[in-house]
């Protein structure tokens, strides 16, 4: 069964008599980021101690994210670039004659779209990382959060852990998907949306919702009716029971204007990595809290719809090995819509509470699509020809450590990235990598409109214009101000808006960050400057000669990976 350690900031008697334990770089966050940035380090002839707050390091690549978010490859360097070629050579040498991925749907073998060089197994992803520690020769602790920082003159000087230990260094990398090392560090931090208004960004804010109609007979034999990844719920549906109460995971607020701020931000998920392969399949689990009452509006929308199909309430992205990569779709999916409006800036027993429920809503959907008799057999039967990995997680019951955080806490920093930045101002003097996924919001709220149908909002998918390249990512947006912090180097929860780190958000681009947040590191220990005052020209090279990609003249080659 899984579970994850509740955690107190209580400390432990022993552990805070012990002697600390010290190096030139101390990363919290064993995250793809995170790695990085100790492999830098350490290539750089310095010590490093990575601290991992979950029992497994790599994050959401080794957590669930198998099809790979790339945008433009040719745009990923370094080593990011450098650990996707492994993860290609090593599915390679497993699997040298791949064959067409087929789903079963229906009684129909249908082909589906071949993984990439940059799609993957998690198992593989963690074996290379692994790989990477073992290399490197560095501690990882685990099963550890941060508990307090202390600070001299602007500088973090010594870091406590919940269990008591103590790391001191010379520079701090929070390499975290929260945040939490940079807001124990006093660094100035937000959440939620901003307001159009504030950065006068379009694309900011509430989102109105629309309700859209097209052809979709492909997915669900019934014209008339639009669905995309992130699709409205294509019928009126009411939104209350018949004693007028309104139904599980809908808002009780109404949808305020668009436009203005809000603190909620978009869903979270786990990312499960899934297969008919009779050999590996896992039937999907009952959670230890199942509520069939939270699925009757997923209920509803099916009734809509008839013939709707599995593959159309989740998303399928192939991988090797005749695995895929599970994804939310739609406007009720495995996204745990509004179940995660406290998490951001909330102490650890309030996430510990959050990712639990979080596990048992998503298992909970699975069930409920597999098992309740209100479901179509038809329905149900496809569903329960899916199940989890046997050969995923199997400390864990088959399902991921990492809940996939898409966004929480974003530092106010040197420079803070705007959509602006994304779409218009895209080259900078500094850059340290490149950005080119889309603008990618899944859903953050449900509502009830005066009519009283269930509507959503939040989606925000905005293709970046390649014609004129992808944009730039600043070293400033990876440092905080002077005057907040001068040793602290934040490259996962970067100076942003919520509509830039909808695109900025890419495990890739996080660990080109790490890369260059690692890099930085390293050259700020030896020298005892601030990171702010890293030398830009002397950081650049250092990052071309490592095979980053700084700028649009530099593309990798598109079959640097081999093929798979």
């Amino acid at each position: 069964m899984l579970t994850r350690r509740a955690f107190t900031l209580t400390l432990a008697t022993a552990g805070a008599a012990a002697a600390p334990l010290s190096a030139d770089v101390i990363v919290y966050g064993g995250s793809p980021a995170g790695l990085a940035a100790a492999a830098a380090v350490v290539r750089d002839g310095l010590s490093v101690i990575v601290i991992e707050p979950s029992t497994h390091i790599g994050g959401l690549i080794t957590g669930g994210i198998a099809c790979t978010d790339t945008g433009t490859p040719q745009f990923v360097g370094g080593l990011a670039a450098e650990f996707f070629d492994a993860v290609a050579a090593e599915t390679h040498r497993l699997y040298p004659k791949p064959t067409t991925p087929k789903l079963l749907f229906r009684g129909q073998s249908l082909d589906w779209r071949a993984p990439r060089n940059w799609d993957l197994e998690p198992k593989v992803a963690r074996q290379i990382f692994e790989g990477w520690v073992k290399k490197g020769g560095y501690r990882v602790i685990r099963d550890q959060r941060v508990a307090s920082v202390r600070l001299n003159e602007k500088r973090i000087t010594a870091i406590r852990l919940t269990n008591g230990t103590e790391l001191v260094g010379k520079v701090f990398v929070d390499a975290s998907y929260e945040g939490d090392l940079m807001a124990r560090a006093h660094v100035p931090y937000t959440w939620g949306r901003e307001s159009q208004a504030e950065y006068q960004e379009p694309l900011a804010g509430v989102r109105a919702a629309h309700f859209t109609r097209n052809y979709s007979e492909e997915y669900y034999g019934k014209p008339g009716i639009e669905y995309t990844h992130h699709g409205q719920f294509g019928a009126d549906i009411p939104g209350r029971d018949k004693t007028g109460r309104l139904l599980w995971g809908i808002s009780e607020q109404s949808l305020a204007e668009a436009g203005s701020a809000d603190r909620r931000i978009q869903a979270f998920c786990f990312r499960l990595i899934a297969t008919q392969r009779d050999d590996l399949r896992v039937a999907w689990p009952k959670p230890d809290r199942y509520i069939p009452e939270r699925y009757e509006l997923l209920l509803r929308y099916i009734q809509a719809h008839p013939g709707i199909s599995f593959a159309r309430l989740v998303h399928f992205s192939a991988i090797p090995n005749g695995k895929f990569d599970l994804n939310a779709s739609g406007p009720f999916s495995i996204d745990y819509v509004g179940g995660n409006v406290d998490y951001p800036d909330g102490d650890y027993p309030v996430r510990d509470r959050i990712y639990r429920d979080h596990v048992d809503y998503q298992k909970g959907f699975l069930w409920f699509l597999a098992h309740d008799e209100r479901v179509p057999k038809e329905l149900r039967d496809e569903v329960n020809s899916w199940g989890l990995c046997r050969d995923e997680y199997p400390d864990t019951g088959h399902w991921p450590v990492q809940i996939y955080i898409r966004e929480a806490r974003r530092m106010k920093g040197d420079y803070f990235m705007t959509e602006h930045d994304i779409l218009k101002n895209k080259r900078k003097d500094d850059s340290i990598g490149m950005g080119s996924f889309v603008l990618d919001s899944h859903w953050v709220q449900r509502f009830v409109n005066a009519q009283g149908h269930v509507r959503i909002e939040g989606h925000l998918d905005e293709s970046i214009p390649l014609s004129k390249s992808p944009y730039d990512i600043p070293y400033r947006s990876i440092t905080p101000r002077k005057d907040d912090c001068r040793n602290l180097l934040v490259p996962v929860c970067v100076s942003a808006t919520h509509v830039a780190i909808c695109t900025i958000r890419m495990e890739p681009v996080y660990m080109m960050l790490g890369h260059a947040a690692g890099q930085a590191a390293a050259m700020a220990a030896r020298t005892g400057a601030a990171v702010q005052d890293v030398n830009g020209s002397a950081l650049t090279s250092k990052l071309r000669g490592q095979g980053a990609v700084l700028g649009p003249g530099q593309a990798r080659p598109v079959n640097a990976t081999p093929a798979i």
